[in-house]
């Protein structure tokens, strides 16, 4: 049947419209007052399987029925009335004819494309199937990790140095200590005796007097006579520099004689080298046969005089009083266990055979003076020293090393009314971490990689060298458990 052209929109108070607005089940419609009641059936939202089509037979019902479009009650013809009544009985009966058809026509559409939702359904099984099994992979992954991953991190101590000093008191049988004396009391003894030495030093001031020239020359004489030769005799060397001898020579027939020159205008140039000189105060005929020769070269200089500074004096007696330390080792005892100090006592009497600016070339010191020779067990030492550096290393660390023979002395103070010595000696050893020190918090490298743990571990001097395993080996980075994490230090 041909639906009408829809001229206007259905009253809002119609009750079509109300059943869309509400989207409830119509229960009754009401026809106009003095006219039959028309019961409809209900009608459910979720039936409708189109509501498109639904709403536009309703438009169709408006442009057909006139009296659908006014909600007004007109009392004008109880005819008119009555008759619009049944239009629209009979217009719903075929509205819920036509939808009930619709309905049985989606219901028979649904049978006959049954197989494609089944494909559809197949295909969402299989991926949730391969959905789990992935989530599965990865929470295996996640149990292997957390149960079987592991880092070993493998130390080598550094070793650190470390020193410290202790006062050692020394005394006879006849010394007397004060209490509560923080030195160490070991055994020893105590010797006094006198030094006397003497020394010859040289004087370093000078004073210049002049140039001069220096040298010696070799006079042939190849003539059959002897030939006598003046002081300040000239000689010419072949470059045409003159000098003089400065003695007088009886050069004999056929001889050598060697002598001393000097040149009349002393100049750096005229340190000439080796050369041959002729005579020329000889008659021509002679000088070929009497001739001199020099076999080193002359020599060029100032010409100054020497004194006594005071910086000689006072280098003098200084190396005097090591010089009385020197030979006071010479008493040393037999024993070779034992360590041995000696001081030299104030007041030390020197004797200076000259004075600052007495002009010696050399002068003579002698000193005298009372020496005292300290006497101690080395073996005792060297455990109060070693006791000492146990208890310094901290309780993270063990003593490594530790030789007695490094160990030094010096004699600090010797109170000469009680014999006492007071001797400072200083030491040093080695330690290292011990096998199971704590110094790293294994809850700090938890999830870091191996670049990471290089920077936290730099930050650490006591250790040398390390080694990270990681388990597995390809997993570089540390596990999040603090369990699984192990750090060895090696001896």
């Amino acid at each position: 049947m041909p639906r009408p052209r829809k001229t206007e929109l259905l009253s809002a108070s119609s009750p079509v419209a109300k059943a869309k607005k509400a989207k409830k089940p119509v229960k009754k419609i009401v026809p106009p007052k003095k006219n039959k009641s028309v019961i409809v059936d209900v009608i459910e939202d979720d039936d409708l399987t189109d509501s498109s089509n639904f709403f536009s037979d309703v438009s169709l019902a408006k442009n057909s029925f006139p009296s659908l479009r006014n909600n007004k009650n007109d009392d004008s013809t109880n005819q008119v009335n009555r008759e619009d009544t049944d239009i629209q009985k009979k217009f719903f009966s075929d509205l819920v004819s036509e939808i009930k058809n619709k309905n049985e026509e989606g219901e028979s559409s649904s049978n006959k494309k049954s197989p494609t939702p089944v494909k559809k359904s197949l295909t969402l099984y299989r991926r949730l199937v391969w959905k789990f099994l992935v989530m599965v992979g990865l929470l295996a992954l996640l149990v292997f990790y957390f149960s079987f991953s592991k880092l070993t991190i493998l130390i080598t101590p550094q070793v650190e140095a470390m020193s410290d000093t202790l006062f050692l008191r020394i005394g006879d049988a006849t010394s007397t200590t004060e209490v509560g004396d923080p030195r160490e009391k070991i055994s020893g003894a105590i010797n006094e005796f006198d030094v006397e030495v003497q020394k010859q030093y040289e004087a370093t001031g000078e004073e210049l007097q002049g140039t001069e020239l220096n040298g010696k020359v070799v006079i042939v004489n190849n003539y059959i006579k002897a030939q006598q030769l003046i002081a300040t005799t000239r000689l010419l060397s072949s470059d045409n520099k003159l000098f003089r001898i400065k003695n007088a020579v009886n050069i004999p027939a056929g001889g050598k004689v060697e002598v001393e020159i000097y040149a009349d205008k002393a100049s750096p140039d005229m340190a000439i080298e080796a050369s041959h000189f002729t005579i020329p105060g000889l008659w021509v005929g002679l000088q070929d046969k009497i001739y001199a020769e020099s076999e080193e070269a002359f020599t060029y200089g100032e010409k100054a005089e020497k004194y006594v500074k005071a910086i000689d004096i006072q280098s003098a007696t200084k190396d005097i009083n090591d010089l009385i330390l020197k030979k006071a080792e010479a008493n040393k005892p037999l024993d070779s266990q034992a360590e041995v100090l000696y001081q030299v006592l104030d007041p030390v009497d020197v004797n200076i055979g000259a004075k600052a600016g007495d002009k010696v070339s050399q002068f003579i010191v002698t000193a005298k003076a009372k020496v005292i020779m300290v006497t101690f067990s080395g073996s005792e030492s060297a455990k109060l020293a070693s006791a000492k550096l146990n208890i310094l290393v901290p309780d993270d660390k063990e003593l490594a090393e530790f030789k007695p023979e490094s160990l030094s002395y010096n004699l600090e103070n010797y109170d000469e009314k009680n014999k006492l010595a007071t001797v400072k000696a200083s030491f040093s050893g080695l330690m290292i971490l011990k096998s199971d020190a704590n110094i790293i918090n294994k809850s700090s490298l938890v999830n870091l990689n191996a670049k990471q743990i290089d920077v936290y571990l730099s930050d650490y001097p006591e250790i040398g060298n390390y080694e990270l395993q990681f388990y597995p080996s390809f997993i570089k980075k540390a596990p999040n458990l603090v369990d699984r994490i192990e750090i060895k230090i090696k001896n």
